[in-house]
């Protein structure tokens, strides 16, 4: 293992706030009448399973259909109501990313937040980086659940950076407040569905793909390189997948082929899912699913210091830190997540879903040395964070229905979890004599504490005819959770009390669908999410004086109002949506330029926007349209009523995605895709932020041939070599702007991919 990153985090925020906490670890689309990824649904089976997890039974090759089968069949989500349901009959906004979509766009990135980004109305501007900081769904935090499996850790680890990508059949996102699921959901749902077995026989499945900068060909480290490696089957009442990917991702160079300072890439990473199902009878199956993910940083380059101090906002740069580090914790990520499910299709009419899943992060992150910059002597001048979090869960769920014209869902969720955030103290005569991170005290960043939820919920439908439709539900929850006594790393004196405490929230929703022709469906509702804020960040105040009920730890409460439509034609889709969450203790992340912290403000807030996207598709071989996503929100820090901009942060600027495929022969297709990100200064001119975020363009291109018995996919990420700084980068201004990261100049993407 090379030094990775020796260099790194040259501020205080590296080490003591919760951005420091969320370090980077690390296809031919058919054309013709079936939906494009922007559209409000995707064509999709699901599989007999827990609804909350359900897999896709999608065939291992969409683009084989037939035109006839892909519109005979129905298009099913499960993240929106926890039950197996048609986009159509959801009276809310719903976006997909089914499995072709997602590998078309890992042609150009293998980052999860860059394909959210680029695809989904409502999400931040792509961050090109896997820090997750600021990337936000309407304004807010998102749940990400892989097969319903939560992963965002109350600690506040990368939740995005948890699954190898080639392991997702889909990803279905439920844009806006949502309490479904309990704790999390202020800004939505995001649900990643992981691949799911063959029908019947046996498959495998095989696929290597080699990235290059094409700025910079002649450094070593412009090469990344991928594969993976499959095989499911099916037969005799049981099915079962076993699927291994590897990815030795190396660095990025800008437009002017300049290295860029690790935050995504130098980084090998490794995932495995291994499934099994069995059909017990005609109404019962069983069902175990493992995935793996393992990032391990490698790379002999750090930020380079001086540009802190240099006057002006400069970009960062990379700087040579040496090679042979020995490292006492490696610095990497590993994720286990671990679900079993259980299915009873007639248990006196209804249908009974039972899961428990385990989910068990482990991250040791980047040395951080503050040795340069004078912070007082208490502090831990060299260090490295430590965190553990883990969680254990159980669902269970009855669908009853109600007669022809309705159903009720009812239930009960339970899970435990636990984190800790270590700061371990590096002995700095080893670390400069002989290049070793040799730990030798260890103090807490975040306390070690322990969470338990206990949540009830119902949910009911009423078809009145086959135009209206009345759904509405209500969840209670009840948390509690406690820490021990404890040795803060960055405050004097160190000693603290812990202390316990719990809360309790009830959650409602409402929504009414109407559908006067069979083409067109206009909806509006209203839903209530909550969430805890990040205990061991608010239990971590410098404070001597802080106590365990400061408001810091009150539970944020949001109130979501939607109204849109949604119609399908035979060649053109689109979608509309308005919507306005408010809460009066809000929960946006702030930061200080003059002390380095990151602050949590607990202040009344509001968000607003509109979302739209349309797809038409002109003939059978062209197919065109786009997405715009335009966002506001304010909150009131001083709660007197007048309310200022909330900070490009949480806000970002609007957003436009344009597209344009062509089926430019049988076996050959091409698509060209471009982005607009907008100028955003309100929040400069409110004296919120110190910065301005700038407008910039990306294009890019995915061309994909059938070769053989496989396909042959080339991908070209900003295709005309802009020099830009994303919305994510342009926040990080002097004397912080050593993690001012350019973005990647022209990079090309080729994969060879076959099925047999």
């Amino acid at each position: 293992m090379t030094t990775l990153n020796k260099l790194v985090s040259h501020n205080l925020l590296a080490g003591i706030v919760l951005a420091s906490i969320i370090q980077p670890s690390l296809a031919d689309t058919p054309l013709g009448k079936e939906m494009s990824l922007n559209s409000p649904a995707e064509t999709a089976n699901v599989e007999e399973n827990l609804p909350t997890l359900a897999q896709a039974e999608e065939p291992d090759s969409p683009s084989e259909e037939s035109e006839e089968d892909s519109e005979d069949t129905l298009r099913i989500v499960i993240t929106a109501t926890r039950t197996e349901e048609n986009v159509n009959d959801v009276p809310r906004t719903v976006r997909v990313i089914d499995r072709e979509d997602l590998q078309q766009q890992l042609e150009l990135s293998n980052n999860l937040q860059d394909v959210l980004g680029k695809l989904v109305p409502g999400f931040s501007p792509p961050p090109l980086q896997t820090d997750s900081r600021g990337f936000t769904l309407r304004g807010r935090d998102a749940l990400v659940l892989i097969d319903g499996i939560p992963q965002n850790a109350n600690a506040g680890v990368n939740f995005f950076n948890s699954i190898a990508p080639d392991s997702i059949e889909r990803i279905e996102v439920v844009p806006g407040a949502s309490a479904l699921y309990g704790d999390g959901a202020t800004g939505g749902v995001v649900n990643i569905i992981t691949r799911a077995p063959v029908e019947d026989g046996i498959v495998y499945e095989a696929d290597f793909g080699v990235t290059a900068a094409l700025t910079n060909l002649d450094d070593d480290g412009a090469f990344s390189y991928r594969g993976g490696l499959g095989v499911a089957a099916a037969g005799d009442g049981g099915d079962a997948r076993l699927s291994i990917s590897y990815e030795e991702d190396n660095a990025r160079f800008d437009a002017d082929g300049d290295r860029i300072i690790p935050g995504i890439g130098e980084s090998d990473s490794v995932g495995v899912l291994a499934k099994i199902g069995y059909d017990v009878d005609d109404n019962q199956r069983v069902g175990i699913t493992y995935s793996f993910f393992k990032d391990t940083g490698d790379t002999d380059f750090g930020s380079d210091p001086a540009v802190g101090v240099e006057p002006g906002t400069q970009v960062a740069r990379a700087i040579f830190v040496g090679e042979s580090f020995d490292f006492e914790e490696t610095p990497q990520s590993i994720n286990h997540n671990l679900n079993l499910t259980y299915r009873h299709a007639d248990v006196f009419g209804s249908q009974l879903d039972a899961q428990f899943y385990l989910r068990d992060i482990d991250e040791a992150q980047a040395v951080a040395d503050l040795r340069p910059f004078g912070f007082p002597e208490f502090f831990p001048q060299i260090f490295q964070n430590l965190i553990e979090t883990s969680e254990v869960g159980a669902r269970l769920q009855v669908d009853t229905p109600l007669g022809d014209f309705g159903n009720l869902l009812w239930g009960v969720d339970y899970s435990e979890e636990e984190n800790e955030i270590v700061a371990a103290i590096i002995d700095p005569v080893a670390f400069d004599a002989n290049q070793e991170a040799n730990i030798f005290d260890e103090l807490s960043l975040f306390p070690p504490y322990e969470i338990q939820n206990l949540g009830l919920f119902a949910q009911a439908r009423w078809d009145i005819s086959d135009q209206f439709q009345v759904s509405g539900g209500i969840r209670y929850d009840n948390i509690d959770y406690s820490l021990d006594d404890f040795q803060l790393a960055f405050a004097f004196p160190r000693e603290r009390e812990g202390g316990s405490g719990g809360e309790e929230d009830v959650s409602y929703n409402f929504g009414l669908l109407y559908r006067p022709v069979p083409e067109v469906d206009l909806f509006a509702n209203f839903s209530q999410g909550f969430s805890i804020p990040n205990i061991g960040f608010a239990v971590s105040d410098p404070n001597p004086d802080f106590t365990i009920d400061s408001i810091l730890l009150e539970p944020q409460s949001v109130d979501n109002f939607e109204v849109g439509a949604r119609a399908e034609f035979d060649s053109i889709q689109a979608t509309i949506s308005g919507f306005y969450n408010e809460s009066s203790l809000g929960a946006s992340i702030n930061f200080d330029p003059e002390t380095g912290f990151t602050e949590a403000s607990r202040a009344p807030q509001r968000h607003y926007g509109v979302e739209t996207t349309l797809d038409w598709q002109p003939s059978n071989t062209w197919r065109l349209g786009g997405t715009f996503t335009w966002a506001e929100g304010e909150n009131d820090a001083d709660d007197d009523g007048n309310f200022v901009a909330l900070g490009s942060l949480n806000v970002p600027p609007y957003k436009l995605g344009l597209y344009v495929e062509n089926q430019t022969t049988p076996r050959w297709s091409n698509r060209l895709q471009l982005q607009l990100v907008g100028d955003r200064d309100r929040a400069f001119d409110d004296g919120v932020d110190l910065f301005e975020v700038d407008s910039y363009v990306t294009l890019d291109l995915i061309s994909s041939l059938r070769l053989g018995p496989g396909r042959l996919t080339l991908g070209i990420e900003n295709l005309l070599n802009n020099d830009y700084l994303s919305a994510a980068a342009q926040e990080r201004i002097e004397p912080f702007d050593d993690r001012r990261f350019a973005s990647p100049g022209t990079t090309m993407s080729v994969r060879y991919s076959v099925e047999f």
